[in-house]
């Protein structure tokens, strides 16, 4: 009957929502990247960028998922991965994935790493170099994903490279751990090297063989932690006291037999300005032109911002002045920076008792940086207690000075005196 057939039907459809719901279907955990291929040119085109979008799926040692696997779009590669290191995440905002191609290094701390000449027939196939981070917290890693099993679409993680900030704020004298952490499986052979670049110039910081367990090359005040090293796999460069010359991207590259991968971390490196407020003590008279002059010293980097602010008498807030210069900056001989802002003003009856504002903006300082001077102006309100104490210091320094000039006066009267009546004596 029709009717029995819509009460199955309908009872079937409930039943299925509510295994829906307790056992929803889930899609096994996936990346969206780009593979990135550099096409050669041709005669009749130039060299170009192909960029192809990959769907990345994690998988077991095996290589199987726990679900079916996600439908792509035409054109979408499908890639299975294991990742034992644990470092990939889905919560990565970007990714991209270029060809590797295992080989040799020849520098002389990753000699050891390949010395019988003996390599696997695994390197004969496809391998990959993933790169990956996420741009609200700056964590990044780079992975190098071989082959896992026979099919091409299956990859294994072999090498990571990992940091936990892409940029890193330093201050200038201080001690800093620059993070960088791998993870190589049971490879038992590896080397580490960091280097540094800025303005199109580079140079080794540090060389470190791990299988020979071994420093081939390092510059003073830069270290490595090796039993965090080889027992945590954490590569941090230590540096024990951070200079100007240290700004710029730090790389850190970690080497296996035919494999390397490599972080960036961008190092700017800060110095908190000095900020005073001239003159000190702030007077004037009524009617005098005044040019505030706010030092800003020793400061890095040089991009600053300077305020000029005035609190009038009876007032709670300071109010934003107008009208400030500033003056060329000097490059001081440890690498910072310094300059003075300028700032006119009129001295009045009703400024008297103002407090003048110098605010500093800088990177070094999240609250920011002030220093202010109250103006005092002459006849408005009578001698203040400042105005007492200062007429007291000049008072005792010129009763000073005056006690001081009537003993040498007296000092040579007498001599004079002593010299005459020797002379008299003999006579």
């Amino acid at each position: 009957m029709p009717s029995t057939i819509y009460k199955l039907g309908l009872i079937l459809a409930l039943q299925a929502a509510g295994l829906l719901a307790v056992h929803p279907i889930s899609e096994t955990p996936s990346l969206s990247c780009w593979l990135v291929e550099d096409i050669a040119a041709t005669e009749s085109k130039p060299r170009s960028v192909q960029q192809t979008r990959v769907l990345v799926q994690f998988t077991d040692a095996n290589g199987l998922t726990q679900s079916p696997p996600a439908t792509t779009d035409p054109g979408t590669l499908l890639f299975y991965v294991f990742d034992p290191s644990g470092k990939l995440s889905l919560d990565f905002t970007f990714c991209e994935i270029t060809y590797h191609l295992p080989q040799e290094a020849f520098m002389k701390w990753t000699r050891s790493l390949t010395a019988e000449g003996i390599s696997t027939p695994a390197l004969g196939k496809a391998w990959y170099t993933l790169a990956a981070g996420n741009h609200l917290d700056g964590r990044a890693v780079s992975l190098v994903l071989g082959p896992l099993g026979d099919k091409k679409d299956h990859l294994s993680v072999s090498l990571a490279v990992y940091s936990a900030s892409a940029t890193l704020h330093a201050h200038l004298g201080k001690p800093l751990s620059v993070p960088c952490t791998m993870w190589r499986g049971h490879q038992p052979r590896f080397s580490v090297e960091w280097r540094h670049r800025a303005l199109g110039d580079g140079s080794l910081l540090y060389a470190y063989d791990g299988w020979k367990d071994k420093i081939e090359d390092r510059v003073p005040n830069c270290h490595l932690n090796f039993s965090a090293l080889h027992n945590e796999g954490d590569a941090s460069l230590l540096i024990e006291n951070v200079e100007i010359s240290h700004q710029g991207t730090l790389l850190c590259t970690v080497y296996l037999p035919y494999l390397r991968a490599q972080r960036e971390i961008q190092l700017v490196v800060t110095a908190r300005p000095q900020v005073t407020l001239q003159p000190a003590p702030l007077l004037a008279r009524p009617g005098e032109e005044v040019t505030l002059a706010c030092d800003i010293s020793h400061f890095h980097p040089l991009e600053i911002l300077v305020d000029f602010l005035v609190q009038l008498p009876g007032e709670s807030h300071p109010t934003l002045l107008t009208g400030s210069t500033l003056s060329a900056h000097t490059h001081n001989h440890d690498g910072t920076y310094s300059i003075t802002a300028y700032q006119r003003m009129i001295a009045s009856d009703n400024l008297h008792g103002a407090r003048y504002f110098c605010r500093v903006s800088h990177v070094s300082a999240a609250k920011g940086i002030s220093s202010s001077q109250m103006l005092r102006v002459a006849g408005v309100s009578g001698p203040s207690l400042e105005d007492v104490m200062i007429l007291f210091l000049t008072a005792l320094f010129l009763y000073g000075t005056l006690s001081y000039l009537r003993k040498k006066v007296v000092s040579l009267n007498g001599s004079h005196e002593e010299l005459k009546a020797q002379k008299n004596k003999s006579e």
